[in-house]
């Protein structure tokens, strides 16, 4: 084996003049040839340089004449490069320039690979950006195009047009929309962002599927999302959702919200499957029947539990709105069942200050007033119910009916609305409860 002893034998007359750190390298190969310029090495080359080691077929170092130190290095076959950081680089071919601290790794016939703990990057063309630190050099920025492909903990694997790796971090963007797929969910992105110190992928405009809430293992039923903006800890399996927030599931209806959306996931039937979504500010949830609830304060839905809950502030109360009749309350509990392998509605529970009123502007106007709603949607059964010495107020101008009781019973039958008192009732409002209905509604229902 030929080792860089050629070269030093050559230049002896120089060597009183060069330090140590100059000759912090060595070089081996089967062949060498030197020009007075360009050192070429061929077969098994190995160069121990501050960049790190690196390997290849044919090596051509060029220098100037009054150093040792490399102008550039230019590798060509089955180059490989284990940097002082660990991280490796693999390619069909790489040039690196001293002078401008600048390089380029071209994959011809195979793509390049760069790996950085649990990440690997593929792609066709690399430019290098370099960093003297102390005695090393390392990579300080890179930019890698052309059939980029990213692999990340195994299971999550980025498609773009180019990726920017720097100070930990890589930035997948392209004039296309970037791609991030994991096990058998998706989204698409104008920009994906990954840190290596946080483990956080954070995604601008994202727009994707997830396993179904309730049926994960079915593929046909996936869930559609979009928003502004996603942050995905993958290490406590969160996905934080945030602004212009849709979110459309086959059985469960879209979910649509101005604020911020947090999805928890768990490993289920081999799918990670969103458990739990807690939500902030305005939320509208719109059934597929065609009912709908809004929230301005917090909304939480558990998949384990078949429950939302959701709760508003006084001042902007929350509102469920039905084909016939919208109410108000402060709080809302929706209990769900299991119908034919679908969920349906069971129970809706409104707590608070209730209020309620007839949904078609058209038809004479129906309104009242209780502490608490219970609702049977498919019995078609609706209690209006009061605490203590309070009393439901009920008013329906259609059926000239007025009622005062602890208790209201509203149920179909045979398509006609059945109102009955529970309790002691009566037929008359006070001038009081008139102006308590007067001065709550003429603002809700416009």
């Amino acid at each position: 084996m030929n080792h860089w002893l050629i070269l030093l034998t050559t230049l002896s007359p120089l060597l009183a003049d060069i330090s140590p750190y100059e000759l912090s390298y060595n070089v081996s190969s089967d062949t060498a040839g030197y020009d007075g310029s360009n050192l070429v090495l061929r077969g098994n080359v190995t160069l121990d340089h501050d960049l790190g080691q690196m390997k290849a077929r044919v090596a051509i170092i060029n220098k100037e004449k009054s150093s040792l130190e490399p102008f550039s290095i230019h590798l060509e076959n089955a180059v490989s490069i284990l940097l002082e950081s660990q991280k490796q680089l693999f390619s069909d071919e790489a040039f690196f320039d001293f002078q401008t601290m600048t390089g380029k790794v071209m994959g011809r016939e195979c793509p390049i690979i760069f790996k950085d703990r649990e990440l690997d990057l593929f792609c066709k063309t690399m430019d290098l950006s370099l960093n003297r630190k102390g005695k090393n050099v390392e990579i300080s920025h890179l930019i890698a195009e052309q059939d980029v492909h990213i692999d990340y903990l195994r299971d999550f694997h980025i498609h773009c047009e180019k990726a920017t790796y720097e100070k930990e971090t890589l930035t997948a963007t392209g004039k296309k929309p970037a791609s991030l797929t994991h096990l058998g969910d998706w989204v698409h992105a104008k920009r994906i962002h990954l840190d290596l110190e946080t483990n956080l992928l954070t995604l601008d405009s994202p727009e994707g599927e997830l396993s179904s809430f309730f049926f994960p293992e079915d593929p046909k039923r996936k869930c559609q999302f979009a928003s502004q903006l996603l942050t995905w800890n993958h290490q406590d399996h969160l996905l934080l959702l945030q602004k212009g927030v849709i979110i459309y599931d086959p059985l469960l209806g879209t979910l649509v919200g101005e604020d911020r959306f947090s999805l928890k996931q768990r490993e289920t039937c081999g799918k990670w499957t969103v458990q739990t979504i807690k939500t902030t500010g305005k939320t509208v949830l719109s059934s597929n029947d065609g009912d709908s609830l809004t929230s301005y304060g917090t909304l939480k839905l558990e998949r384990d539990a078949l429950l939302i809950t959701c709760e508003s502030p006084p001042d902007q109360p929350l509102k469920y709105e039905s084909k016939d009749h919208l109410l108000f309350a402060n709080r809302a509990r929706i209990e769900y069942s299991t119908q034919g392998f679908e969920p349906k509605p069971k129970t809706i529970y409104l707590d608070g200050n209730v209020q309620i009123f007839s949904h078609d502007l058209s038809r004479p106007l129906t309104k009242g007033l209780a502490d608490h709603v219970i609702h049977h949607p498919q019995l078609m059964q609706t209690h209006l119910l009061a605490d203590g010495d309070h009393t439901v107020l009920f008013w329906d101008e259609e059926k000239k009916l007025k009622l005062s009781a602890p208790e209201i019973l509203i149920t179909q039958e045979e398509g006609e609305e059945i109102v009955k008192g529970v309790g002691i009732l009566r037929f008359t409002l006070t001038e009081e409860e008139k102006m308590r209905l007067d001065s709550l509604f003429p603002t809700q229902r416009n």
